[in-house]
């Protein structure tokens, strides 16, 4: 019976590992976004750019981990990386949860979401798991069925990341998945916002900009501060999906919900990386062309430097990076929208 406990416990932790592993590899990209929140609230800008592929090491790290714990490979040493891992995530988590909050943790991509204190619970569960599979994993020589399972886990799990990253999401869970009613989410949303306004002072000691409510009298009263201007601030409810959508036209106006009110089918050509148009990407931006008439295209761009030759009598709008890639995980691609429901959407 308790070999039986034992081995249900391995299982368990392997279970959730795989898991795990898949929520992420099926979205490589999405879950590269969760990396950007760890490493912007770590002070770790440095290594945004790889991003990617720090999502894509997790991921088949898990995979393979949760595989070879299913199978009994190597079980002591396996079972060791298995608890020095979950040791990690738990004590991130509890910082997350604690002094360095960082919201949603996606440790299960958008496939389940949990409160930071819940993953909290959840890893310290894990965390009893598998310190019981190391005390009771056997020690064993590596074999050559060991090996073959561990090339065919990498395999496996890089494989289908590397298709992910080269098509579109295998399964796609962000808010802006085809057949979403965009412009009816957004408006509803839009409805439900509150705007406030603050007093903004610049700071004469440091130069620094500081805040104060409307309503605020002592902040006129001090020598060391300087009026600066009375500015409007947007606040939503936490569970705002649409909260960082906004796209802007080359005045610095708000055009979201103009754009989302457009009849018929839009062509939104998605720019994350103007370096990525190459000659193949500007055949297929023409066949976009031949397909809608400029009118119906409008290019959505993350940078700054896009060749507005490319795109002729087309609104060029600038948008957060962040939300762009959540809309189309592509460098350069396309996502047609009808009459505010996204229909479509590829690479280019």
């Amino acid at each position: 019976m308790l070999r039986f406990v034992l081995q249900m416990l391995r299982w368990l932790l392997g279970a959730v590992f795989i898991f795990s592993a898949t929520t992420k590899f099926i979205d490589p990209v999405g879950t590269s976004l969760f990396v950007d929140n760890y490493l912007a609230t770590y002070s770790l800008e440095a290594l945004l750019p790889a991003s990617v592929a720090l999502g894509v090491a997790l991921s088949v790290a898990e995979f393979t981990l949760g595989t070879v714990l299913v199978v009994a490979v190597a079980r002591r040493v396996v079972a060791l990386l298995s608890l020095l891992i979950v040791a990690i995530f738990t004590v991130v988590t509890l910082l997350s949860a604690t002094i360095l909050p960082i919201g949603e943790c996606g440790c299960f991509g958008e496939v389940v979401s949990l409160t930071p204190w819940g993953t909290f619970v959840k890893n310290v569960v894990l965390l009893f798991v598998a310190f019981i599979v190391w005390r009771t994993a056997k020690r064993g020589h590596v074999c050559r069925r060991d090996v073959v399972v561990l090339i065919l886990a990498v395999a496996l799990s890089l494989g289908i990341n590397l298709y992910a990253l080269n098509h579109q999401p295998l399964v796609d869970l962000m808010p802006y998945k085809v057949g979403t009613d965009l412009r009816s989410d957004v408006a509803k949303e839009r409805e439900a916002e509150m705007l406030y306004s603050v007093l903004q002072f610049r700071n004469m000691t440091t130069g620094a900009i500081e805040e104060f409510p409307a309503d605020a009298t002592t902040c006129w009263l001090r020598d060391d501060l300087e009026y600066v201007d009375v500015v409007t601030h947007t606040t939503s409810a936490d569970s705002a999906k649409y909260s960082d959508f906004r796209v802007y036209d080359t005045e610095g106006e708000d055009v979201s919900e103009r754009l989302l009110s457009r009849a018929g089918r839009v062509a939104w050509i998605t720019v994350y990386d103007a370096e990525a148009i190459d000659d193949e990407c500007i055949e297929a931006i023409h066949h976009i062309y031949d397909l809608y008439p400029s009118s119906a295209v409008v290019v959505l761009s993350a940078v700054a430097d896009v060749d507005a030759t490319l795109f002729p009598d087309t609104d060029i709008y600038s948008i957060d990076a962040k939300t762009l890639r959540s809309i189309n995980r592509a460098k350069v691609g396309v996502v047609v929208v009808n009459d505010g429901i996204v229909e479509y959407k590829d690479s280019l």
